[in-house]
């Protein structure tokens, strides 16, 4: 891979995962402004080892490690939180990851459960989370609905999707 598309490939990747990568590292270092420290480091990290990185494995776990490196580091470094044991930051970091891992179950029963709405109900979930700084009533100007009933048509979207997330998720437990 020349280096452009190597740099290209990087960044598109990183940038995909960048929030779930920072969801990952927040917890483990208190604050956002450190965590986002961390995940610069992680991402200068990431960058010299990249070409080890096999495109064919999912980029994630291969970047959580980096990720669970530098916040190791940090620890090391600033000893800011001296209560945090090695121990105990090994445990949060499992945690941490097994956490990320329901989330990600989570999402992709989100997607499927999707797919399986009526037309209708999707376009209504797609206006409501495409403008998600419009009130309700903003947005039900664009239907036919009230504001009310579009209201209340969102509330019985959500509870089918929740129901079907849960039950996909407990299907794969």
């Amino acid at each position: 891979m020349s280096e452009p598309d190597k740099t290209s490939r990087f960044v598109q990747l990183l940038v995909q995962h960048q929030d779930a990568l920072l969801r990952f590292i927040l917890p483990m270092v208190g604050n956002h402004s450190d965590a986002q420290d961390v995940l610069q480091d992680t991402a200068t990290a990431m960058w010299k080892k990249f070409g080890n990185y096999d495109d064919a494995m999912p980029f994630f776990p291969w970047a959580r490690q980096f990720a669970r490196n530098e916040v190791l580091h940090f620890h090391r470094r600033s000893r800011k939180h001296a209560f945090l044991s090695e121990e105990l930051l090994q445990t949060l970091l499992t945690e941490s990851q097994d956490e990320e891992a329901i989330y990600e179950e989570r999402k992709q029963a989100l997607r499927e459960c999707l797919l399986k709405l009526p037309e209708s109900d999707r376009k209504l979930i797609q206006v409501r989370y495409a403008e998600q700084n419009q009130s309700i009533e903003e947005l039900s100007r664009g239907t036919s609905f009230s504001a009310n009933a579009f209201y209340k048509s969102l509330g019985r979207i959500r509870r089918v999707l929740m129901s079907c997330i849960n039950r996909k998720v407990a299907t794969h437990s």
